[in-house]
């Protein structure tokens, strides 16, 4: 019996390295073959300087080096063997003793929370989208899916997104909702995931707190109606840390192969989680390195996560090779304008921080804020203590992300360190139920019962202060151009023009024609973003009268400060409509 299952194992081993060998060889010709003249009619950039290096020969370069490694693999006979127990990552499970909620019951309950996490994630979701939800619209709408992979025109061009929202106004039409809609999925999607991740260290019950606090946060609604990648970056990233936690556990073939899909697609989401990518790499050095120092080196362990990494990287670089030169250009070009976002230690970028992180606990930030972030602290010291891997995976890419803004002297921006979100979630939970057990402690009776309904009483106070800063958000568009537009033309006398100033020209646009408003460009609408085209329609246009639109009043600042100048000298406001956007206020002027 033993002799027939080495004979069939062999069999299958040599199967496996010829399909491997034959995969590597086609690869390879693919990739020396690859036809090249498409790439030149792609649209680009104009104003960015020439690449060093085609896009179209990096996805050539990928193909080719996919193919040798799958040929090396062939040459070398590796087989798919399990590695030790004594090579894999040790978890504590969580005993049954320790749960008050059955299995079943906590599904219904998961089942409930996700049903009204879809809920506070569809209300008012049909109102106004915002500037970087706007321009991938205006840029991508008309491209095919070839374009938009191969174009990195804005640096507002989340793939994954990108297509999906095609995909969403292909059947739905072009609404705000329908827009919006992949965020909303993955958002609604992320409540599970944090649950299964919380799982692997917590009970039910501090799992399923952790996926209600999340549900009703301020932030993650706010981010789950972005027309953006941020929701499904989220979503992946937790899977993925989750099952690198898991594989390192496990070690099987199918956890392996459901990583790499997954963090296939969150390359696909965002840019940023190269960094995740990365600190997965480095939580995994730091756990062989830790195995190798109790005895013998793990050589097959270490084979494996090469392995895995090899492929992961290299998925992740051919879905970017054709825009890599671009990209980096353009990222290099945007995030060197402080109009996009902060210096690193500065007053302007803790206020921002403040004012993102208040928003989500109404006026008592001194109240709410500061006892909250004490406690998360405390749940993530004792989380770190009992499962250092997917903490660490966690924590990590906000701190490579930093170095690698610090480097290359770029902007900060708080949506930048978003992943540090969900591990604040869990770690707040994990230290509302610590202070829940220190408070019943001392009573001696019925320890286990009281921790869980303190902890629950104060879960719940959290999460009646994030609802309640959601009264103002769903009242409150992102940026109000629909309202702003039709403020104008309710305002606006026969003959009178309105200047719409700087980065408010893409808003305008977009919702005039959605409008059904003729903004008559040239004559009734100017869209101005100098001091000089400024001038010149004012002189040639303002005496019979004239409004001023401006939104983003710090970028007007810094990238035309003489325009502000002037603004600010010889007009006056008379109407501000607010917008949650930090900074995304449209306000209307009056000359003086």
């Amino acid at each position: 019996m033993f002799r027939l299952q080495s004979v069939i194992e062999r069999l299958r081993s040599m199967r496996w390295c010829g399909g491997s060998l034959i995969l590597g060889i086609l690869l390879v010709l693919i990739g020396i073959f690859f036809p090249r003249d498409w790439y030149d009619t792609l649209p680009k950039q104009e104003d960015l300087p020439a690449p060093s290096i085609k896009g179209v020969t990096l996805f050539q370069y990928s193909i080719v080096i996919e193919g040798l490694l799958f040929i090396w693999i062939s040459l070398k006979r590796w087989t798919l063997t399990r590695t030790s127990e004594a090579n894999r990552l040790s978890i504590t499970a969580v005993s049954e003793d320790d749960e008050l909620i059955s299995k079943q019951i906590a599904l219904w309950l998961l089942a409930a929370i996700t049903l009204l996490a879809f809920i506070l994630r569809l209300v008012n979701l049909n109102l106004d989208l915002w500037l970087d939800e706007i321009t991938p619209i205006m840029r991508y709408r008309h491209f095919s899916a070839l374009q938009v992979v191969g174009s990195y025109l804005s640096s507002n061009n989340h793939l994954f997104n990108t297509l999906l929202l095609k995909i969403t106004i292909a059947v739905f039409g072009e609404k705000e909702w329908s827009i919006r809609l992949p965020a909303v999925i993955f958002g609604t999607a992320t409540i599970p995931a944090i649950y299964w991740v919380a799982r692997i260290v917590m009970t039910r019950l501090v799992s399923l707190s952790i996926a209600l606090l999340l549900a009703v946060s301020y932030h993650h609604i706010f981010f789950s109606q972005n027309a953006k990648g941020y929701s499904a970056y989220l979503f992946f990233s937790l899977l993925s840390s989750g099952l690198l936690v898991k594989g390192l556990q496990m070690d099987l073939v199918r956890i392996w192969i459901f990583y790499i899909i997954t963090m296939f697609f969150n390359f696909a989401s965002l840019l940023n989680s190269v960094f995740v990518f990365i600190s997965h790499i480095f939580t995994s050095g730091v756990f062989l390195l830790i195995l190798s120092q109790r005895g013998a080196f793990p050589m097959l362990l270490l084979r494996r996560l090469t392995g895995v990494f090899l492929v992961t990287g290299l998925l992740g670089f051919q879905l970017y090779s054709l825009i890599l030169p671009q990209a980096y250009e353009v990222i290099h070009m945007v995030y060197t304008n402080l109009a996009t976002g902060y210096r690193m230690f500065s007053w302007e970028l803790l206020k921002e921080i403040i004012r993102g992180i208040s928003a989500g606990f109404g006026s008592g930030i001194l109240f709410g804020v500061l006892p909250f972030l004490i406690v998360s602290i405390v749940g993530f010291v004792a989380l770190f203590k009992r499962q250092w891997v997917l903490i660490m995976s966690l924590t990590m890419p906000g701190i490579f992300m930093a170095l690698y803004l610090i480097v290359k002297s770029l902007t900060f921006s708080p949506r930048h360190f978003l992943i540090i979100l969900p591990l604040v979630i869990i770690s707040a939970v994990n230290g509302i139920f610590i202070v829940a057990k220190f408070v019943a402690k001392p009573l001696r009776k019925n320890e286990k019962i009281f921790t869980a309904r303190v902890g629950i009483a104060l879960l719940l106070i959290v999460c009646i202060i994030s609802l309640a800063s959601l009264k103002y958000y769903y009242s409150t568009p992102k940026q109000a151009y629909r309202s702003s537009i039709k403020y104008l033309e309710a305002k606006r006398k026969p003959g009178e023009i309105v200047i719409v100033i700087h980065i408010a020209e893409a808003g305008y646009r977009y919702y005039g024609e959605r409008l059904g408003i003729n903004l008559n460009e040239g004559k009734d609408y100017f869209f101005v973003r100098t001091i000089e085209s400024f001038n010149e329609v004012f002189c040639s246009h303002g005496k019979i009268g004239c409004f001023l639109v401006t939104t983003f009043p710090r970028a007007l600042n810094i990238n035309h400060p003489d325009l502000e100048e002037r603004i600010k000298k010889d007009w006056t406001v008379i109407k501000t409509f607010p917008g949650t956007i930090g900074d995304g206020q449209i306000s209307v002027w009056k000359k003086l």
